[in-house]
């Protein structure tokens, strides 16, 4: 899959908010996953900044790497919380990281909750978000 050319920012760091409960890997390799999500941004997107993934849920079973993601766990259940957090550092994300910038949120849930959120950071000028559930 390719993104038109304004898809990503191409320089721009893209933060990646990744809820492994609602979009699971299964009994995939979770590094192996990762890199798909990394090769799927660099070479379908033409982006060539950095990238920066958080993900949330139980990992319990996964093996992530230490290196180039932020794990967030939550027991099984706590959808909740879970989504609160991601929320949470999503809104912080955008204060931290000025204009441009990209944002990919892989989730299950879209509620009116995560669509405000991408609504108002695509209504200002240089942010780029994509949204895959």
């Amino acid at each position: 899959m390719s993104f038109p050319p304004d898809a990503f920012i191409a320089e721009a760091e893209t933060s990646v908010f990744w809820d492994i409960e609602d979009c699971k890997i299964g009994d995939r390799n979770a590094a192996v996953v990762l890199q798909k999500i990394r090769s799927f941004i660099s070479s379908g997107g033409g982006h060539i900044g950095s990238i920066s993934i958080n993900a949330y849920g139980d990992m319990t079973g996964h093996d992530f790497p230490t290196q180039g993601i932020k794990l967030n766990h939550f027991p099984a259940g706590q959808r909740y919380a879970r989504h609160t957090k991601i929320l949470e550092d999503i809104v912080s994300w955008a204060a931290q990281h000025p204009q441009p910038s990209n944002l990919m949120l892989i989730i299950g849930d879209t509620s009116e909750d995560f669509i405000e959120i991408v609504e108002l950071l695509q209504s200002r000028k240089n942010y780029r978000c994509l949204l895959l559930r």
